[in-house]
């Protein structure tokens, strides 16, 4: 890992080489399963795993872009830089998801996320 060193100027970058402009951090969800448990009547707990995709969540910058052709797009590589810890997120043959939502007093634009099949991070 990047040691004890986080924050930074943070980039998305898009399989074409353009950046969408982070307006917060981005917070990871790469465990391949989300898990919970169910109690049988004897009082017995079981756990379930469901298979999820990798995720990122993040908000950006209101810059006018064509969000219907952003959650439209074919799958891509995205990656995400950590400009001061020197880590890189890839999410490969992946996606942006959601339900757009624009702020128009602040020029946020949250309720998206990128999800695929595989991830790596590197140092």
């Amino acid at each position: 890992m990047a040691g004890n060193d986080f924050g930074g100027e943070m980039r998305v970058r898009l399989a074409d080489g353009s950046n969408l402009t982070l307006r917060g951090a981005f917070t990871l969800m790469t465990a391949r399963y989300s898990t919970e448990t169910v109690t049988n009547q004897n009082g017995d707990v079981d756990r379930v795993a469901t298979p999820r995709p990798r995720r990122a969540e993040a908000s950006f910058k209101d810059e006018g872009q064509d969000f219907d052709a952003l959650l439209s797009a074919p799958r891509q590589d995205f990656y995400i830089v950590e400009e001061f810890s020197g880590r890189s997120h890839i999410f490969a043959d992946a996606m942006i998801v959601g339900d757009v939502s624009q702020n128009r007093a602040n020029g946020e634009v949250t309720g998206l996320a990128i999800e695929g099949r595989n991830y790596q991070s590197v140092a």
